[in-house]
């Protein structure tokens, strides 16, 4: 049974290999640095309707603004809930492998968000880093997934009458993901 076994390891290795080595087709890769684009992003803790704006005119590196349209209901116990609306933003310096076609990237910035609720207002601010993958393709479209951390700063906020609300921040595991397209 042990020969059997090693025997279908070494089978199934040597199969691997042939099919890794086998030609394939030409992959709809982007193909040369496309310096502009324009996307629909999600997370980095800003919220699931947003855009970003993307500039890429040093190789390696690109430059993402995200800015999002918040709007979060708060539970206020008692069954009662009401809803809190904003923005955020978050720009980030993306380090990327390759600089053009699909590459992996670390990307390093900054998120701020404003809410509002009624008279009361609260902002708080946070440093993140992602690690991810971008698709970049022949025809323009590019598709960006990562994760990472965000820490957060301590949050402040502000009611019509002076009173104020501070709390401490903390890390907090962050996603980001998008569709783009590039000029």
């Amino acid at each position: 049974m042990k020969r059997l076994s090693s025997a279908f390891l070494v089978f199934s290795i040597a199969f691997v290999l042939v099919l890794l080595g086998r030609p394939r087709a030409a992959r709809a890769e982007e193909t040369e640095v496309h310096p502009f684009g324009v996307g629909y992003k999600i997370g980095n803790g800003i919220g699931l309707l947003g855009a970003d704006l993307i500039v890429r005119e040093i190789p390696h590196v690109a430059f993402d603004l995200q800015a999002n349209y918040l709007s979060e209901s708060i539970d206020e116990g008692y069954g009662s809930t009401e809803t809190a609306t904003g923005y955020g933003f978050a720009p980030t310096v993306q380090l990327q492998l390759k600089s053009f076609g699909h590459t992996p990237y670390v990307g390093i910035g900054f998120a701020y968000v404003h809410l509002s609720m009624g008279e009361v207002t609260g902002s708080a601010s946070a440093l993140l880093v992602n690690i991810g993958y971008e698709w970049r393709f022949a025809s323009g479209v590019g598709i960006l997934l990562g994760g990472g951390l965000a820490d957060i700063g301590s949050i402040n906020a502000m009611g019509a009458d002076g009173s104020s609300i501070h709390e401490s921040g903390g890390a907090h595991f962050n996603i980001e993901a998008g569709v783009r397209y590039y000029f």
